[in-house]
């Protein structure tokens, strides 16, 4: 038995903040995955996975309260 599949993701990230919610940012990255399975004694086993990375940008850091 095989299987594919494709998983979408966004990522969003701050660094250094550690008081609260942070206020919504960009995304950081957006792309997707596309995998590949193969079943094995009625286990799914991941075969292959690449990364498709439609955008990337820097990851922005914030070091304490009220910074943006």
């Amino acid at each position: 038995d095989a299987a594919a599949a494709t998983t979408y993701f966004t990522t969003y990230r701050v660094d250094g903040y550690s008081e609260g919610l942070v206020p919504p940012r960009a995304p950081v990255q957006v792309g997707h995955y596309e995998d590949t399975f193969r079943k094995v004694d009625d286990t799914w086993l991941l075969t292959t996975r690449t990364l498709f990375l439609s955008f990337a940008g820097p990851t922005e850091r914030l070091d304490g309260p009220g910074q943006s």
